[in-house]
């Protein structure tokens, strides 16, 4: 579940898209200013487009052979993609570089292909390795990709993270040692590695632990290994704090999405959104939504983001004025206890007394209940006891609340047991 910790308060509740937005993203009819994440539904693999609003661009792995053609190469020339900037692969399993071959040979890169360096002994490999030669590049630690505007891409670990000893080159460990790119824009931020293991009882090493403190406060998880139970452990999950978390899934034989791990991204209060179904488990409505497509995460970097047209706020601790001095006028303090039932307290300090309005959302954007109070100085408590404005109890479930003062406003996400 959400922590109840300090947090600079997020401007817009996610599920505001319904009421007032103003970012409409169908038909790829983006915003100037806007970074654009694209999870490329490349079936039981990964695929991530990265564009900038300067118009560099960042393919992240490339899905099974065949793909690339297939899927990858036909999506670009749909967005106006016809030379990419930068190509970086994740690991060297076939269902993350398969396709890269074949988006080189007909998508040009003009920077660099970037990877983890050291190599692998699979004919797919071989195939990638002979593809790039030209443009290939060994990733370090650190190392900031500028895709201009403002937009970073720092790989924030690789080759284990110095958790196990060199030469990484045993093909067991490949999941192990994963490239961790961390996508920043603004308040914005958003975390990929391919396969990258977390133990949670399998024989890998515990990689994600270590990674968990650099990744930091997330917006959006890419989630490892495919919802695989050899990922997302709680460590990890418990630092991150991600309030979406997007699984790229196809059909397949290893039960992925695992149902331990989809339940633990709820529990650590995530909203999951899959590319496609899986062979594994599920979740309700209410925590859950299945695209059947490519997943488009955009945002402005400023105050809000959408993930496959539903919007959602910036979460960021660090917002600061032009003097770069934190600004406190107004926090949400979280709300205690969550999950509840029925009844739950929802804390926030505010640095102007007046009125003030708490608004609950389900999770698809439908008003479900309002409160005017008066707001003191200082910290400030509002109770919500589950029920809905016609004063009948809400079904359990997920949902949305939004407190507004005349000190600020700030949103968070609560759960509701029955």
């Amino acid at each position: 579940m959400q922590s109840v910790r300090s947090r600079i308060a997020r401007l817009v509740i996610c599920a505001a898209v319904f009421l007032i937005s103003t970012t409409l993203i169908g038909s790829n009819s983006f915003a100037a200013g806007d970074l654009i994440i694209t999870v490329i539904d490349v079936g039981q693999g990964d695929a991530t487009l990265i564009q900038s609003p300067s118009g560099r661009t960042l393919l992240f792995d490339g899905g099974k052979n065949g793909r690339g053609s297939s899927v990858i190469v036909p999506y670009l020339h749909s967005v106006g993609v016809d030379t990419l900037d930068y190509m970086v692969a994740s690991h060297y399993h076939a269902d993350h570089i398969g396709g890269l071959d074949e988006v080189i040979q007909q998508i040009p890169v003009r920077e660099a292909v970037l990877d983890r360096g050291w190599s692998y002994t699979t004919l797919t490999y071989t195939s990638y390795a002979n593809a790039v030669a030209d443009k290939r590049q060994t990733l370090t630690q650190n190392q900031v990709i500028d895709l201009g505007e403002g937009v970073t891409v720092t790989c924030i670990a690789l080759n284990s993270n110095q958790q196990l000893a060199s030469p990484f080159n045993n093909s067991s460990r490949e999941n192990e040692y994963d490239v961790c790119l961390l996508v920043q824009y603004g308040g914005f931020d958003y975390f990929q590695a391919g396969d990258l293991t977390g133990d949670n009882g399998s024989s890998s090493a515990d990689i994600e632990s270590s990674v968990a403190p650099l990744a930091g406060d997330l917006d959006v998880y890419h989630v490892n290994h495919h919802g695989s139970y050899t990922s997302s452990n709680p460590n990890f999950l418990q630092e991150v704090q991600a309030e979406v978390s997007v699984i790229s899934v196809g059909a397949n034989s290893y039960g992925h999405p695992h149902q331990v791990v989809l339940d633990r991204l709820v529990q650590y209060g995530s909203f999951v959104y899959q590319t496609e179904e899986g062979d594994g488990g599920t979740l309700s409505s209410q925590d859950l939504r299945v695209v059947n497509g490519h997943i488009a995460i955009v945002t402005d970097g400023i105050a809000t983001y959408t993930v496959a047209d539903d919007q959602w706020a910036i979460d960021e601790d660090n917002l600061s004025d032009t003097q770069g001095t934190p600004v406190v006028a107004f926090q949400i303090l979280g709300n205690h206890p969550n999950p509840f039932n029925p009844a739950t307290q929802i804390s926030f300090s505010n640095s102007l007394a007046g009125d003030a309005r708490l608004t609950v959302y389900d999770v698809k954007g439908r008003l479900i209940y309002t409160k005017e109070f008066a707001a003191v100085e200082g910290l400030n408590t509002v109770q919500w006891r589950g029920l809905d404005k016609s004063g009948a109890a809400a079904p359990g479930g997920v949902y949305l609340y939004l407190v507004e003062a005349a000190g600020g406003r700030g949103s968070g996400r609560m759960i509701m047991l029955k």
